[in-house]
């Protein structure tokens, strides 16, 4: 858990699951293609990771392509390629022979950055490379240091870099620009045989997600009494509130699109959004069939995400004093 994941924290540490009747349990892992198979394998009931592996697992078929995207989290891009102001790299077509920094192997943000260098006509192993370095402080001292030329991280890993004093430049492409980012997934026969358990999932991290909106810092407070791990060794609580916060305020402004008060809309897919990550799926060369837009995800649920009272939610947020 991380100051990312402060959303979920809020929905479990202020009852948003209890309400609906849920005991969620919050399994971190450090692959997309585990959390894939744990859905659809049935271990776990819903799921969440980027639209790219769960594109590709759709490709491929059999079993692990049996899910579908029912709720949208965050609904901008999170994700892009970062490097130190100073680089020699001013276009993408630098990062011939460059090496690039993953937090793992098997995560959604590498297919991303592939597809971002792909644009420029470089392919992975034979144009660049990527190398696993983690996050956090173990990221950027691969960076720094020169281990890797760029990292392929996201929003907050980068703007706790920033809050520290680490200025970067970034790398992404338009098309990239207009994605969202991590949804929650489960298979097509959970959104509809226990409709009111996913109904009521979606709604509290709805809550949740408004809550943190509307103070960043109270979620992140939440965050720390419920995962103290998440306060780094020797730091203080507000010491870890102060680069935490940043990263924090930058996310909520992928999670709400820019525009909290936009109510009725948590969750909700917009169907060119979908359109066009298949587009640039297909042209990124991170899926090789096309695929249909409609097969991937449902609005079904939508109404019942929506279907809560969000002046007593910021009210909630506002008057929140540490209880």
């Amino acid at each position: 858990m991380g100051a990312n994941n402060s959303p979920l924290a809020v929905a479990e540490h202020l009852g948003y699951f209890k309400e609906e009747g849920l005991e969620v349990e919050i399994i971190n892992t450090s692959d997309s293609a585990s959390i894939i198979q744990g859905v659809s394998s049935g271990s776990l009931e819903i799921g969440s990771t980027p639209p790219e592996p769960l594109m590709q697992a759709k490709t491929k078929g059999g079993p692990a392509g049996d899910v579908v995207l029912m709720y949208n989290y965050i609904r901008k891009q999170t994700g892009s390629i970062a490097v130190l102001d100073e680089s020699d790299k001013k276009s993408l077509g630098d990062f011939r022979g460059a090496v690039v920094g993953q937090a793992n192997l098997g995560i959604s943000n590498l297919l991303l950055s592939n597809g971002i260098l792909n644009s420029a006509g470089l392919k992975p192993d034979s144009d660049f490379k990527n190398l696993a370095v983690g996050t956090g402080a173990a990221a950027l001292q691969a960076l720094k240091s020169g281990n890797v030329d760029a990292l392929s991280l996201w929003d907050t890993e980068y703007a706790a870099f920033e809050a520290n004093g680490n200025k970067l430049r970034y790398f992404t492409i338009p098309d990239v620009e207009t994605l969202f980012s991590t949804t929650f997934f489960s298979t097509p026969g959970f959104v509809k045989d226990h409709e009111k358990a996913a109904a009521g999932f979606g709604r509290a991290m709805a809550k949740a997600t408004l809550f943190t909106s509307t103070n960043p810092e109270a979620a992140l407070r939440i965050l720390y009494k419920a995962y103290p791990q998440t306060v780094t060794a020797g730091k203080s609580v507000d010491d870890q509130l102060k680069s935490d916060l940043v990263s924090v305020q930058r996310r909520v402004q992928l999670l709400t699109a820019d525009d909290p008060s936009a109510q009725k809309s948590w969750g909700k897919y917009e169907p060119a959004a979908v359109a066009a990550w298949t587009d640039f799926a297909l042209s990124a060369d991170i899926i090789s069939t096309p695929l249909n837009p409609s097969d991937l995800y449902t609005n079904a649920l939508v109404e019942k995400y929506n279907d809560f009272d969000s002046t007593k939610v910021v009210t909630e947020a506002t008057n929140w004093k540490g209880e």
